[in-house]
């Protein structure tokens, strides 16, 4: 029996075009309708269809968006895909996040067309909740009390040193929710249309194709998703659907790095501990900010967090000038997992010139600390890191 598929547009072009893709397996009918007329009625009255293409356009893509996410609604077992006679990112970011699976452009996608309908044909009968239920990824946590760009950056490395070991055998992504905004997309030189609030906003919805065609991606194969960078004061995110979405991306990525701060709602912030396969505390030797961490991690223990898979990173390790990460590891009551050196020079210039210190200096004690908790958190074996001492600090004897 063959399949039925509708393709809903104004030019009939799309007809033939899909047809020939399709094949003699699939039957494709056009549904041409005025732009502010909903065709879901009249898709219901055909009966049986099992695929949808929905065509947008400058005049009609907010139209069809809604169609999409009330169809789908609906109609979940139903696979849509957008489709149009030009290259515009804003189509296909308002198709995908209203529900699409795909998004096919007339005369860039011929070659590939025939592959990309049998696709979504494949993952539509498999069940993509199945296929996501049966996955198990990762998710690591760093957290600090108060926003700063060193949680990104640990983030960053943290997430490039998981993707380094694991190689392409799984996908890695770095989910920046800390502020300062988009600091983790900015120290990757990343240009992103696609932000970590779009990502928790489409949670529900959230599938391969959506990572494939919206996420962003470094150039190393990590996938980033940050706060946009013009957003100003505290970001706006429902702990519930944060949550959601970290469940879908267990079955999306082997391994997740979220970045959060204290700024954030501490429901939020317990929620994330609970649901961590770790969490690294991050935090300096200043009495400042041991203060803010104490009284951050009260907060999540009177949420009913055990952080009993939490561990202490203590930034920028320099002896004899504070607080002794061991020390403070007891302040916290939490063991410690690094005390990280390395060179503020090499640091500024990884921050301001958007690469990593993986590619800058890999053999700053910062980039082997990173790395050997990156390890760690493969293995899931933690232990403790004696400090990397730099060439000044060994000649000075410290």
């Amino acid at each position: 029996m063959k399949t039925q598929a509708v393709v809903v547009a104004n030019d009939p072009a799309f007809h033939s075009w899909l047809q020939d893709a399709a094949g003699s397996a699939v039957e494709v009918s056009l549904l041409q309708l005025p732009n502010d007329q909903d065709p879901t009625a009249q898709l219901e009255a055909r009966g049986r269809v099992e695929l949808v293409f929905c065509e947008f356009d400058g005049r009609n893509f907010a139209q069809r968006a809604a169609f999409i996410e009330r169809f789908t609604e609906r109609h979940w077992q139903v696979p849509l895909v957008g489709i149009a006679a030009a290259d515009n990112p804003q189509w296909m970011l308002a198709a995908m996040r209203a529900g699409a699976r795909d998004f096919l452009v007339l005369r860039r996608d011929d070659v590939t067309l025939a592959d990309q309908i049998a696709r979504v044909l494949r993952r539509s009968s498999a069940g993509a909740a199945t296929q996501v239920a049966q996955k198990s990824g990762k998710v690591h946590g760093v957290l600090s009390s108060q926003p700063s760009e060193n949680i990104a950056f640990l983030a960053e490395h943290l997430a490039l040193g998981v993707l380094e070991t694991v190689g392409s055998n799984e996908r890695v992504l770095l989910l920046d929710l800390a502020s300062p905004p988009g600091a983790a997309a900015i120290f990757l030189n990343i240009s992103a249309t696609y932000s970590a609030l779009d990502a928790v906003n489409d949670a529900y919805r959230c599938d391969q194709t959506l990572v494939d065609t919206a996420f962003p991606r470094h150039g190393s194969g990590l996938y980033v998703l940050s706060l946009p960078e013009d957003l100003l004061g505290t970001p706006t995110v429902d702990s519930a659907e944060l949550l959601k979405l970290l469940q879908v991306l267990r079955g999306l990525f082997g391994h997740t790095v979220i970045a959060l701060d204290g700024h954030l709602p501490v429901q939020l912030l317990a929620g994330v501990a609970r649901d961590a396969d770790r969490l690294l505390l991050l935090s300096d030797q200043s009495i400042l900010k041991s203060r803010l961490n104490k009284h951050l991690l009260r907060a999540l223990r009177v949420e009913g967090c055990t952080l009993e898979r939490a561990g202490l990173v203590v930034d920028d390790y320099r002896r004899r000038l504070g607080l002794e990460p061991r020390n403070l590891a007891e302040l916290f009551e939490l063991p410690l997992f690094a005390a990280l050196q390395g060179e503020p020079s090499h640091r500024a210039v990884s921050m301001n010139s958007g690469e990593p210190l993986y590619t800058l200096a890999r053999k700053d004690p910062y980039t082997l600390g990173v790395k050997k908790l990156a390890a760690g958190l493969i293995s899931g074996q933690m232990s403790a890191q004696s400090p990397q001492l730099g060439f000044l600090d060994r000649l000075k004897g410290a």
